[in-house]
């Protein structure tokens, strides 16, 4: 279907609207006008009331208990697209979205974990009985990162191996006191951080879906940078790439940072497994870890980005794709700036299949950059100009595999 700039802007519920990503999400998708309508949906009315009077134009706040469907379906009725903000999406993600298929409306999210991801596309049947079009996790990472991945494939005449990765120094929130919850909790962002660190993990290996053990080391020689070391951890894109990428034997998603924090997070991790504490416990001791004096070298990776290795002309090819800005606010700003934007390509008809999508398979990477640009480098005349693109004649093989 041809995109057409001029359809009308939609009627939006942002579940979560409120929260350390919800808000951004809403900022954004005010900015790029998508929205007529635009419901910020928090338990938290008064936080929610407060955003709307920072934003204003289609915004307005109403309550929405998340764990009760009937709620859902009643704020849910007579929009256009629901888009879900709100985790642990271990535990939100599967009901919010039913209860967007069952009311007819599109639904984005921002979901990075991959179990509740592959849960989600059991409703892929459902989703398109009911004419509903689903894209599973369109933020930073996953959703900048896959789409990164995809045009490093493009630029390879095959691909055996899909590197997606993040800095611990890009998964930090803004700090926005008005914002702040009261409950003293460490926060949805850093359960989740516990829950893909602990156990097993989900990754694509020897060509097919295995479980591996987080936070074992894996080495890359990354074009134009060099040997870094990175980290196992769970996330969608290492089961949903090689699913659109036929012939990857490879795919996994790593972090980096200093070894100091990764040495913490195993400790906790660990105690977590055992039983010795809560998720909430434990995700309030991640966060209390000390730094030594000196910190070491900068890491020299990207905030987000992604590395694909095959063969071009018959000879191996290391292909690395990540974006060279991100937009203000830190990890919710870059990460409600791709949810605005996939919301902007779906109402200009670009994403037009009904059924449950992870990014790659839906959107052009072309055509999101050229949107994001104007959020992350508005100086930018291209999608492209954004983009940094090298190449490395040879090998990048992981010299780690976190097996489990």
């Amino acid at each position: 279907m041809t995109t057409d700039e001029s359809r009308a802007p939609l009627s939006v519920v942002v579940v979560g609207g409120a929260g350390a990503m919800g808000r951004w999400t809403v900022r954004w998708i005010a900015k790029l006008g998508s929205a007529a309508r635009l419901l910020v949906a928090d338990i938290d009315v008064a936080r929610a009331e407060r955003l709307v009077g920072e934003v204003g134009g289609p915004c307005a706040a109403v309550r929405l208990d998340a764990t009760d469907p009937a709620s859902m379906c009643e704020v849910f009725s007579g929009n256009d697209v629901v888009i879900n903000t709100m985790g642990p999406f271990s535990l939100f993600a599967r009901p919010i979205l039913e209860a967007a298929i069952e009311c007819g409306c599109d639904y984005l999210d921002i979901d990075d974990d991959w179990e509740s991801t592959i849960e989600g596309f059991t409703l892929d049947a459902r989703a398109r009985e009911a004419g509903v079009r689903v894209v599973k996790g369109i933020g930073g990472s996953p959703g900048v990162s896959n789409l990164c991945a995809k045009l490093a494939a493009r630029r390879l005449d095959s691909v055996s191996e899909i590197i997606t990765g993040w800095t611990m120094r890009g998964a930090v929130v803004e700090d926005e006191p008005a914002y702040l919850s009261s409950s003293g909790s460490a926060g949805a962002a850093v359960e989740h951080w516990l829950i893909q660190i602990s156990g097993t993990i989900r990754a694509w290996r020897d060509g097919t879906e295995q479980e591996i053990r987080p936070l074992q080391p894996v080495e890359l020689d990354y074009p134009g940078i060099g040997r870094v070391r990175t980290y196992t951890v769970g996330h969608p894109e290492a089961v949903t790439l090689p699913r659109n990428m036929p012939g990857v034997q490879t795919s996994m998603n790593v972090m980096s940072g200093p070894d100091w924090l990764f040495d913490h997070a195993r400790v906790v991790a660990a105690e977590y497994d055992s039983g010795a504490i809560t998720l909430a416990e434990g995700a309030l001791r991640l966060g209390q870890a000390t730094p030594p004096a000196e910190r070491g070298a900068r890491d020299p990776l990207a905030s987000v980005w992604a590395l694909a290795q095959g063969r071009r002309g018959g000879q191996p090819m290391a292909v690395s794709v990540q974006p060279t800005a991100m937009p203000p606010g830190k990890m919710g700003g870059g990460t409600g700036a791709a949810a605005a934007v996939g919301l902007e390509l779906l109402r200009r008809g670009s994403i037009t299949e009904p059924g449950v999508h992870a990014p790659e398979e839906v959107i052009d990477p072309n055509e999101f950059f050229s949107l994001y640009v104007d959020l992350a480098a508005p100086t930018a005349s291209s999608g492209n100009d954004m983009l940094l693109v090298r190449e490395l004649a040879g090998d990048a093989v992981p010299a780690g595999d976190g097996r489990a």
